[in-house]
């Protein structure tokens, strides 16, 4: 395993970043997620990463997602609501003294209207327990930050939904299909890190 794909390098890099919010005046709403690692040991850190539950009135049904959501009214800040919704969604508990940083806001929207603005912040966990998935998520796997940055692993893909019919990069991990913001924060993460990934 590479020097740089160690936990205590990402906590050192995010450390000494100085991440970028958003004062778009399009942006109607905002969100936070968890980018939670823990240390695999040979494997190194590994990311959690969910599934979304399919529903018919969601166009991200079945995506690959961080856990996170809305920030509520009761939450104190948006990393609240990031630790928040990670009980929610898997049973995951993180404290405040857990994150040890966070990422650039991200813009997105439905697929052409890019009015929400998601905050990435950073978490470090030794938490071994289960995952107890809540109706939003389907399945829920954690994957090697190393895996992520292997070409091999990267495939173009297609949202049936997006009119455009655009190509977007995509990371293909055990069937598993990871693009969007999902891929953004992940980019920006490896980004820390020295690895450049391509953005389509």
């Amino acid at each position: 395993m590479s020097d740089r794909f160690t936990l205590a390098t990402i906590q050192e890099k995010l450390t000494a970043y100085t991440p970028i919010g958003t004062l778009d005046p399009a942006v109607t709403r905002r969100a936070a997620v968890a980018m939670i690692l823990r240390d695999a040991a040979e494997a190194g850190p590994e990311l959690v990463l969910i599934k979304r539950a399919d529903h018919p009135d969601d166009p991200w049904s079945g995506q690959m997602a961080f856990p996170g959501g809305h920030e509520d009214h009761g939450d104190e800040s948006l990393e609240h609501a990031a630790r928040r919704e990670t009980l929610e969604e898997i049973g995951l508990p993180l404290a405040g003294s857990d994150c040890i940083g966070r990422l650039d806001d991200v813009i997105g929207g439905r697929v052409v209207q890019r009015r929400i603005a998601v905050t990435p912040f950073v978490y470090a966990t030794s938490y071994t327990g289960p995952l107890t998935l809540n109706h939003e998520v389907a399945d829920a796997i954690w994957i090697p930050v190393g895996a992520l940055a292997d070409p091999a692993k990267r495939s173009p893909y297609r949202f049936p939904l997006d009119p455009e019919q655009r190509v977007f990069s995509s990371f293909v991990y055990r069937g598993y299909t990871v693009w969007g913001l999902t891929y953004s924060m992940i980019a920006n993460l490896l980004g820390l890190l020295d690895v450049s990934l391509p953005r389509i």
